[in-house]
């Protein structure tokens, strides 16, 4: 039986922060950052575990404003990006019917009826403050099975957001919900300057997928495997050269 998480994840509204340190690509940093952002949620509520798919991640898009051409050139290229990073199988459906992910392209005035349908009446409170947002549904096994991704884009636009908000909710529906300051650079920290995925965003994806990497995992398991996981990434220069590859397999670093 599966339950309504849990999280409810959101990009706020923030200002700008440094440029970044190298010191991200040290082994305790990478695996700090990665309990940061997997477990737990955006508000504090749910079993501190790691969450993921583990079947085909099936997308449906709603459009209720114009520009739909662009918006979906925009989501099909990160689309691209995350399967060439965790080996997911995530591809667009026609139908809501087919999908586990629903992704609305929306304004501002229909925002909450739309959060109060797909994602409960409870989880309303959280659209304040927030420039878009998404949850996640969990089974008892803490497997993903569903997801709902919000993105009103007058208000994105107004907040020059429109670009994070689709690169951040659709990562971030893939197990990795919460938010966090200690983290940088990366699309999980609100104060970071980059809309688009960065080194070490790419390898808490990778940790994240690892097949070691189970759905259930605690903090205890985490540091008992990511070691492993993290010399086998080293060893394939995946961590040094992190960087640069998200900027030369990204395609949206190539449309802007």
């Amino acid at each position: 039986m599966s339950r309504f998480l849990l999280v409810f994840i959101g990009l706020v509204l923030v200002g700008n922060m440094a440029i970044a340190q190298e010191r991200w690509q040290k082994p305790e940093y990478i695996m700090h950052s990665f309990t940061e952002v997997a477990l737990g949620s955006e508000f504090g509520q749910g079993k501190q575990v790691v969450r993921k798919w583990t079947k085909p991640v099936k997308v449906y898009v709603t459009h209720q404003v114009g520009d739909t051409a662009l918006h979906e050139k925009l989501l099909d290229a990160h689309i691209e990006h995350l399967v060439a990073i965790t080996g997911l199988d995530i591809t667009r459906v026609k139908s809501a019917k087919q999908a586990n992910v629903q992704l609305f392209f929306t304004r501002e005035s229909k925002l909450i009826p739309l959060i109060r349908k797909y994602s409960g009446a409870k989880s309303v409170k959280h659209e304040r403050g927030a420039v878009c947002l998404a949850s996640i549904r969990t089974n008892s096994a803490d497997e993903i099975v569903a997801g709902v991704i919000y993105i009103p884009v007058d208000r994105a636009r107004r907040h020059a957001k429109l670009l994070a908000c689709i690169v951040e909710e659709l990562t971030q529906v893939l197990g990795l919900p919460r938010d966090s300051d200690a983290v940088y650079p990366s699309i999980f920290n609100d104060k970071t300057a980059s809309f688009l995925l960065t080194g070490l965003d790419d390898i808490l994806l990778r940790i994240l997928y690892d097949p070691r990497m189970n759905p259930g995992s605690n903090r205890k398991k985490i540091k008992r495997i990511g070691p492993a996981i993290l010399s086998d990434l080293d060893k394939k220069g995946l961590i040094q050269n992190a960087a640069s590859r998200v900027r030369k397999e990204g395609a949206l670093y190539q449309l802007f």
